[in-house]
């Protein structure tokens, strides 16, 4: 009986046990309640062991996850090989009749076989992740109980060790895992152009002690070294980078910092390791492949087109587009006549017909403003581009981003007002930019463009209006009796005209004012302080930091050198500084976009209407000075006075609107929520500025009150 018990212990069948590993009462009628126990607890341990060993069998088998199979083969060959031998050793103190065991006349009792613990071994599952076994494991150390404590640090230590194999294999070599893919939190994809490949961190394959910077900075690290890889096959240079010597001492010197972390991993000492070797990723190749000088053009680039710097480019996308959406009306009045389906086919604009729009844009600023310099002008023509929006939501995706506190963007869109088709100016981030900047970034600042963009165009588009100066003065017709001698039912019908616009007129005075003082802030204070903020951080120079713990120990006693900061610091403080544009440009709230976006659009019908009213009275004048006027034209001045009217007053109550959140916002943004706290850690050390809040806006707004028979329009 002692044989079948240790055989089943080892994990084979036995006819001692059952299905359910009890052991039969009919078979063994002899055995007293006390010993029926405790055979049944070492069936259960004997069923528990057989069954665990098939699974390990299995998990370091045919599991995808890489960290778990090494577990397994933790356990298969230390932990299960452990509870073997202790079996045999219990087995053998048997046959040499010992003492501790052996009782008298040769007895065995049942009690002196201790069972192991039979909680203390974790089982992995099928469908985990080496990421969650990791945090599992280092979980399992705080139960209080030593023997599960032992295990999971051993296990734990394995699982690590395997984790920083993949993480070596991304840090050192710049590749993915060759097995083991699924489970390293580094994720590759094919870029939809291109034979490029676009890397993503994915935060749930994250373990517990590798934080957010961290994490970015290993993703950082890794494409900065598969870019100098890729280089030599993608550009015509004369010879790479890194030469294959320098790149072995590269290699080696990294691998020093993976093979002195302990184990089990302190968060912060991996932490130190990763900014060594991203310092001297920095240091020894990123300064050739992304110098300050390209990451300054970049940045011009951004403030002067997409942030409106250059106040040229927005009027004369502004005019190319109400040029070309004329001439798209006239054609389509023609097209109406005599093909209705094909006029309606044609009122969506495709990407060739904005692209030719950019393109005159770029030459008209090239034959009228001599103060923008060439090369920032090439820079900006080929990484600009005007499309069409995508189907999906204007609002970039903050899910993969490092700053994690970092504000949402309204999804209220507005780049549906330059065109008839919603577009936007999209920035082509290749490489090696993307190390700077990233495409949800991009999509930032195309958020911010059109926002921008209808602003200012709200403002040109009334402004436009005082140009018209028959609107404005009455002009008797060059032909016809009222030239000679104006008649009374002429000067009445003026009159009549001139007080039924005057509301008309102070609501353009109003809406202009207000959009024209929004854009005068938001350009001239708001961005142009933050820019320069930023960009003075940009070029300051910073105390060089060493990578070798012996040369900073030292460092006081030696002359301290200046140098640039890395590019993953700066795309730490680019996002920190995006972050806080965002939030001071009001775009982050979602009641006050919506307003806006109301505002803008009723002013687009208020303009439309009143334009349309114009052109109706002076063909009015026309046929009363050729002796004859038509009913239909005056039937259609009715109703475009109508529609006016009410646009009119569509427009008084989304400047009320406006005006109202604004003051909301400012009682709301005091003490900590008038800025945006993204925090040292995930800045790269930058704070952005903080100047003037929402106050300063609403005391220009308050000079330029007006008032109309005691009604307040702003």
């Amino acid at each position: 009986m002692l044989q079948e018990l240790f055989l089943a212990l080892s994990g084979h069948p036995s006819p001692l046990f059952g299905k359910d590993g009890k052991p039969s009462r009919e078979e063994f009628p002899l055995l007293s309640p006390s010993e029926a126990a405790l055979l049944q607890s070492l069936g259960k341990v004997a069923e528990l062991h057989r069954k665990l060993r098939a699974h390990i069998e299995w998990v370091a088998a045919r599991h995808r996850s890489i960290i778990s199979r090494a577990v397994a083969t933790s356990i298969q060959q230390e932990h299960l090989a452990r509870f073997q031998r202790k079996i045999l050793d219990v087995e053998s103190q048997i046959l040499c009749k010992d003492a501790r065991i052996v009782g008298a006349y040769d007895i065995v009792p049942l009690a002196s076989i201790p069972p192991p613990s039979s909680g203390g071994e974790p089982k992995p599952s099928s469908g985990c992740n080496g990421a969650w076994l990791i945090n599992e494991l280092r979980s399992a150390t705080n139960t209080g109980f030593p023997e599960i404590e032992e295990a999971a640090i051993e296990l734990g230590k394995v699982a690590e060790t395997a984790w920083l194999r993949q993480l070596a294999s991304w840090l050192l070599y710049s590749r993915l895992p060759a097995h083991g893919t699924d489970d390293f939190f580094i994720k590759g994809e094919n870029a939809p152009e291109g034979d490029e490949m676009i890397y993503r961190k994915d935060a749930h394959l994250l373990p517990s002690f590798v934080i957010a910077p961290t994490a970015s900075s290993i993703l950082f690290v890794g494409k900065s070294l598969n870019q100098v890889r890729r280089r030599p096959q993608t550009r015509n240079t004369s010879k790479p980078l890194l030469q294959r010597s320098a790149e072995s001492d590269l290699i080696q010197a990294h691998s020093k910092y993976l093979t002195a972390l302990t184990l089990p991993i302190v968060p912060a000492q991996l932490s130190r390791a990763v900014s060594a070797i991203r310092l001297s990723v920095s240091q020894n190749v990123l300064q050739h492949l992304l110098p300050m000088e390209d990451i300054t053009r970049l940045l011009s680039c951004l403030r002067d087109f997409m942030l409106l710097g250059k106040g040229d480019f927005a009027l004369a996308l502004i005019s190319e587009a109400e040029a070309r959406v004329q001439a798209r009306q006239q054609s389509m009045g023609r097209l109406l006549q005599q093909d209705a389906v094909r006029a309606m086919q044609g009122l969506s604009i495709k990407d060739g017909e904005l692209q030719q729009a950019l393109t005159q844009v770029w030459k008209s600023l090239a034959r009228e403003d001599d103060e923008i310099e060439d090369s920032g002008l090439e820079f900006a023509s080929k990484h600009l581009k005007l499309v069409t929006a995508s189907s999906k939501s204007s609002r970039p995706s903050t899910s993969d981003s490092s700053v994690e506190a970092a504000p949402q963007i309204s999804h209220v869109a507005f780049n549906d007002l330059l065109f008839p088709s919603a577009t936007s100016i999209r920035l082509v981030v290749d490489s090696p930019l993307d190390l700077f900047i990233t495409a949800r970034e991009a999509e930032t600042y195309s958020s911010i463009n059109a926002y921008m963009l209808a602003i200012r165009r709200a403002t040109v588009r009334l402004s436009d209006l005082w140009r018209r100066s028959s609107a404005r003065r009455d002009f008797p017709s060059s032909t016809g009796r009222s030239r000679k001698d104006p008649s009374s039912e002429t000067k009445a019908r003026l009159k009549r005209r001139a007080q039924a616009t005057r509301k008309v007129w102070a609501t353009c005075g109003a809406a202009m004012f207000l959009t024209s003082e929004i854009a005068a802030y938001f350009e001239g204070e708001i961005i142009k302080e933050s820019c320069d903020h930023f960009e003075t951080w940009v070029k300051s120079l910073v105390r060089a930091e060493t990578v070798d713990e012996t040369e900073a120990s030292l460092g006081s006693e030696q002359p301290q050198k200046l140098s640039q900061r890395d590019p993953e610091t700066l795309a730490s403080g680019h996002r920190s500084f995006l972050a806080a544009l965002t939030y001071a440009l009001l775009l982050t709230d979602v009641q006050y976009t919506r307003e806006l976006r109301s505002l803008l659009g009723n002013l687009d019908a208020l303009v439309a209407f009143f334009n349309r009213l114009l052109d109706l009275q002076q063909k009015f004048d026309i046929e009363f000075d050729a002796g004859g006027t038509s009913t239909l034209t005056e039937e259609d001045e009715h109703r475009a006075s109508l529609e006016l009217d009410r646009a009119r007053k569509k427009v008084d109550s989304d400047l009320k609107s406006v005006l109202s959140r604004l003051r909301q916002l400012d009682h709301e943004r005091i003490g900590s929520g008038r800025y945006v706290d993204i925090g040292a850690a995930d800045s790269g050390g930058y704070e952005p500025w903080k100047g003037g809040g929402v106050d300063t806006l609403l005391m220009k707004l308050e000079f330029g009150r007006m008032s109309e028979e005691g009604y307040d329009i702003v």
